[in-house]
């Protein structure tokens, strides 16, 4: 038998019917099997895990397993657990103010693991420390259910057993006074009644493990639920939330991702005949979409199993749902994730979130003594629209002063943030900004048409012609270099070594940078500038450097020109990104949801919404003109007011008035372009691709301050004759 059972997703077990059949009938890979022979052939023996092997449900069949079940179900049932309502009722709280406490909240870091600490060790009958050393050792003895692990894995699980197992009390211990009879006490009460020679420690040791995985698809649910629409998150606090929405979130964001059985002998299941030792992978994502899709009407999810070895703690976890969620949104109705910072860790098995960084403190403030953060809706368009009482950042003047007080040339700098229109004012800006929305308007883009749909093809037959498909890499960076460049007129002389630079060139969105960052910045602009050419006549549209350069705007050198259109570049990788989140976030929504992506009525009737949810830019910095009072804010002459628009953009009800573009004298001079390219890309991609996904987890994000940017969206399900081979010799 073979380790890599999980190479040929096609084969995994979908159908509900087939999967519970699975289930049912076949049995769990034995990990004491596995030991046996690891002790046999190589003379390797890990005494603790062969004890937890021997003491676990999981190893357990027949008699033995159903005595087990019949004593630990009254405990883990409705009526058992009630008993324990006032511990998890203390814990949440607990969680819920070291969440507000915390200096970097973490959802993962500051509640759901405190919140597992705090309850599971005391309801199953543990005297454990809630160090971050403990809780990992958990983590590492829960991979017990996975087949086929390596030896140094085992041996991590080795040690973090008999580490863990030092916690439990024996029988002779005195129980506490008026507390709950934990799971440990009530094994060691009804020993008689349990298979010979049982080590109950054991048993409560691989149930602790296993329960880990409730808090870690609440960790998962809490990812689901704030990277959707602003309304999942109002609607969790609401006191039926969990009657309406309990099975559908438990579908959506159960942690665990396959379930494994091994046939003990050949038999035949749901009319499919198996070897004997022949291994069926369950996958449970694709069983609950059939479930939601309307398999079997009424039921929801498989999330817990089936068959005899279906998850004893079910009620637990709903328990845990039902509680934790609701309460934790009423805590912090305008909780919001950093979305760039979340990491997972996944196996063939499971997926969990390790890091969800947030951001708890709601409501517009001063950050610092020049610094105000502005995350309300209604003052960020005070601040956006009100050019009478904000400016945008003076970086022409700072980058002057600077020079002279520093002595460094930054002449090449002060030309770029000169012919920045987000740093710009007055009437320089507003002639140029006309002149570019003439170049970049509905009717002038309707001639780039043709080239943009061609760049989509283009894009499209790349991603079918390598074996590892990424979206950001392959589709949406496509749109900025095949279709952003060419109508902005980028033709540089060095192609290769220009699109080396590019990705530098959006630094200059942040303002305030170091000296030493403004030199490295400078460095690139200068070197970029120097690699414009201008294009030679030829038929077709124009681009915008061709038309500036026509008729230059008064006050602009061909220079400055140049330097305007390399800006817009620079910002044009805003398109990308925006593309690259809304491609991501349509791919990890529910089958269900993204049914007629390919089409362009669905694109257009929630264009806004995704631009809104998945738009790049994190802020908009302007600077308040004089003293002035903004909401509860006051600010000096030169306070900087930092609009968060992640924040502000979540506050809508749906996209419309969404500030990712910007508003009044400042807004993205390329929005149209931007909605055009993403209105198109999107079904075009869906189209082509009906059955496209992601690798599971595989999202990687750059480390910008202004951006939220991916790095990396490896997708799969692409028809290329390369991938097809690979599979075959893989499978051989």
């Amino acid at each position: 038998m073979t380790g890599n059972i999980w190479v040929d997703p096609a084969s995994f077990v979908t159908s509900p019917p087939e999967a519970d059949a699975v289930l049912r009938m076949l049995e769990l890979p034995r990990i004491d099997h596995y030991l046996d022979a690891l002790s046999k052939d190589g003379g390797i023996d890990l005494g603790n895990l062969r004890r937890l092997s021997a003491n676990t449900l999981v190893a357990m069949t027949g008699e033995d397993h159903l005595k087990t079940r019949r004593v630990i179900a009254p405990f883990f049932s409705k009526t058992g657990l009630a008993c324990w309502s006032g511990v998890l009722e203390g814990a949440l709280n607990h969680a819920l103010d070291r969440l507000a406490a915390a200096s970097r909240p973490d959802l993962v870091a500051d509640f759901t693991i405190p919140l597992f600490i705090e309850v599971m060790p005391r309801v199953l009958g543990l005297s454990i420390d809630a160090s971050e050393e403990r809780f990992r050792a958990i983590e590492t003895v829960q991979r017990i259910t996975e087949p086929y692990l390596s030896v140094p894995t085992l041996r991590k699980l080795d040690r973090a057993v008999g580490e863990l197992i030092t916690a439990f009390p024996d029988a002779s211990a005195p129980s506490n006074e008026g507390q709950p009879e934990t799971l440990l006490q009530c094994l060691y009460r009804r020993c008689d009644e349990l298979p010979e020679d049982l080590d109950a420690r054991y048993l409560v040791l691989g149930l602790l493990a296993g329960s880990n995985s409730a808090t870690q698809s609440l960790a998962f649910a809490l990812y689901g639920l704030l990277t959707g629409p602003s309304a999942l998150w109002q609607d969790a606090a609401r006191p039926d939330w969990a009657s309406r929405e309990l099975p559908r979130v438990l579908s959506l964001y159960q942690t665990t991702r396959t379930l494994v059985r091994v046939a003990a002998r050949a038999t035949e299941v749901a009319g499919c005949p198996y070897d004997k030792g022949q291994t069926a992978v369950v996958d449970i994502v694709g069983a609950n979409a059939c479930l939601r899709g309307g398999a079997e009407p009424g039921r929801l999810h498989m999330s817990f199993g089936s068959g005899t070895h279906k998850c004893p703690g079910s009620f637990l976890t709903e328990v845990l749902f039902s509680q934790a969620i609701p309460a934790l949104a009423r805590r912090f109705p305008r909780l919001q994730l950093d979305k760039e910072l979340c990491s997972f860790v996944q196996t063939p098995m499971m997926q969990t979130p390790v890091a969800l960084p947030c951001e708890t403190v709601a409501g517009s403030r001063r950050l610092s003594s020049r610094l105000c953060e502005i995350q309300d809706m209604d003052l960020a368009r005070q601040v956006v629209r009100g050019n009478d009482h904000f400016a945008p950042p003076r970086m022409a003047e700072h980058l002057t002063t600077l020079a002279e007080r520093s002595g460094r040339d930054l002449t090449t700098a002060i030309r770029v943030a000169r012919n920045a229109l987000f740093f710009m004012d007055g009437e320089r800006h507003r002639v140029l900004r006309d002149r570019i929305i003439d170049t970049l308007g509905a009717s002038r883009l309707r001639d780039w048409s043709g080239p943009l749909e061609a760049a989509i093809a283009g894009a499209l037959d790349g991603l079918a012609q390598t074996s590892e498909p990424d979206l950001v890499t392959g589709f949406a960076d496509r749109m900025r270099q095949d279709v952003v460049a060419p109508v902005l007129g980028i033709f540089p002389e060095d192609p290769e070594r220009f699109e080396q630079l590019a990705p530098r060139l959006q630094d200059v969105l942040e303002p305030w940078l170091s000296l030493r960052e403004l030199e490295r910045v400078q460095s690139t602009f200068g070197e970029a500038l120097s690699l414009m050419t201008v294009p030679a006549p030829h038929a077709g549209p124009r681009s915008l450097l061709e038309d500036l350069l026509a008729a230059r705007p008064e006050g602009f050198s061909a220079m400055d020109i140049k330097a305007v259109v390399l800006v817009l570049y620079g910002a044009g990788f805003n398109l990308s990104h925006t593309l690259a989140n809304i491609l991501h976030w349509i791919l990890t929504r529910p089958p269900e949801e993204r049914a007629g992506a390919d089409g362009a009525e669905w694109i257009d009737s929630r264009l806004e919404d995704l631009i809104a949810l998945c738009g790049s830019p994190k802020f908009i910095y302007r600077m308040a003109r004089h003293d002035l009072q903004l909401g509860d804010v006051p600010m000096k002459t030169g306070d900087t007011a930092r609009v968060n628009i992640q924040a502000v953009n979540r506050e809508q009800a749906g996209g419309a008035g969404h500030l990712s573009f910007g508003h009044g004298l400042h807004r993205c001079v390329g929005a149209g372009l931007s909605r055009l390219v993403i209105r198109r890309a999107v079904p075009a991609l869906f189209s082509r691709y009906p059955d496209i996904a992601l690798v599971a987890q595989g999202q990687r994000y750059f480390p910008l301050s202004q951006t939220v940017a991916l790095s990396a969206l490896p997708c799969t399900d692409t028809p290329t004759e390369n991938k097809k081979n690979d599979a075959i010799h893989r499978t051989a």
